[in-house]
């Protein structure tokens, strides 16, 4: 009897410490998603793979900025290997309230000069890249706006363009 007690205490011990240690790792995870906090917009949009024409915009509206300041911009390219180029030049257009603050023109490598891949992932290699940071003001509407600026006017093998915008 006595073993029987004792191996029901140990259990009941167990339980308490497992419960415990899964409130602690909950609760860190909470902390962890809360400390991370700063990101305004991480989204991706896809394009036709085989056929981006150059007046196709991808359009992210952000959402209505709170406080004024610099945010941090990454923009992120997901392809194939059906791209046929080196490069990708892209250009960036910022709007506030539908007026065109600033355009910017992106480089992004897409395989290096040995022709190896710049990417990660599969079945898309994804690239992602600092870009300026954009300057907002509290209570405006923004958007950016990509499209690509290369010679060829329809290009193949880009999957998706991404945007990913974070406070400091």
């Amino acid at each position: 009897m006595k073993y029987k007690k004792a191996n029901s205490q140990q259990s009941t011990y167990h339980n308490k410490r497992h419960s415990r240690s899964r409130i602690s790792y909950i609760l860190l995870v909470f902390m962890l998603i809360a400390c991370s906090g700063g990101t305004i917009l991480h989204e991706y949009h896809d394009v036709d793979l085989w056929d981006w024409k150059t007046d196709d915009t991808i359009s992210f509206t952000l959402p209505t900025i709170t406080s004024s300041g610099e945010v941090a911009a990454t923009i992120g390219v997901r392809f194939t290997s059906s791209y046929p180029y080196n490069d990708l030049y892209l250009l960036g257009t910022l709007e506030c309230d539908s007026s065109e603050i600033r355009t910017d023109t992106i480089k992004v490598c897409i395989y290096n000069k040995k022709g190896s891949n710049e990417g990660d992932g599969f079945p898309y290699s994804t690239i992602t890249q600092r870009i300026s940071p954009i300057e907002v003001g509290s209570g405006h509407v923004y958007q950016y706006k990509v499209n690509h600026f290369m010679q060829d006017p329809q290009i193949k093998g880009i999957a998706g363009i991404g945007l990913h915008l974070k406070s400091d």
